[in-house]
């Protein structure tokens, strides 16, 4: 019966123009998750003296910049005002 009901299910090619209380509660959390993850790594990889740790930390943190900045151009690309206004930029 699940599969049917999702075979039935169109998948939007496009974000909706208005996002949900739910929605915006969503894309905050991620942004404020990877923000974290982001600091995190780069602490971490200022504090460690093995070389090899060190890059993997680093660049660890930037896929997380990378997914925050993925989300907010996301954002910015349908409401310009709105994510900028909103959610605060990562800075090292």
């Amino acid at each position: 019966m699940y599969q049917n009901q999702y075979s039935q299910q169109q998948r939007m090619s496009q974000p909706p123009s208005v996002l949900s209380t739910k929605d915006d509660a969503y894309l905050t959390d991620a942004l404020s998750w990877e923000l974290l993850a982001a600091k995190k790594a780069h602490s971490f990889a200022s504090q460690c003296s093995d070389h090899q740790v060190k890059h993997q930390l680093e660049q660890l943190c930037q896929l997380h910049q990378q997914h925050y900045q993925t989300l907010l151009n996301h954002l910015s690309s349908n409401q310009q005002d709105y994510a900028n206004q909103t959610h605060p930029h990562f800075h090292n």
